[in-house]
């Protein structure tokens, strides 16, 4: 499998390394799914170590799934700008 491509960005003034389709990757989105503002809110919403659903497939909010989730609607908003 190959390497996932990371990226060192400056978010915040701070800088951090992110790795493109992270959190695509752990939700098993489909390539050419995209994920919207509500979808992101939602799953934002969910507390750690609870399970749930999403697009057919069954998930455990992760600390690291709810960082990726954070930055993804952070990104979200920055890019309409």
């Amino acid at each position: 499998m190959p390497k996932m491509k990371t990226e060192t960005i400056e978010f915040g003034g701070e800088k951090i390394k992110v790795k493109e389709g992270a959190l695509r990757k752990q939700l098993k989105l489909k390539k050419g799914d995209k994920f919207t503002k509500t979808m992101l809110n939602r799953l934002s919403k969910i507390p750690d170590g609870e399970r749930f659903d999403f697009k057919g497939n069954s998930f455990k909010m992760t600390k690291l799934m709810k960082r990726r989730i954070g930055l993804a609607k952070a990104f979200a908003k920055s890019r309409k700008k």
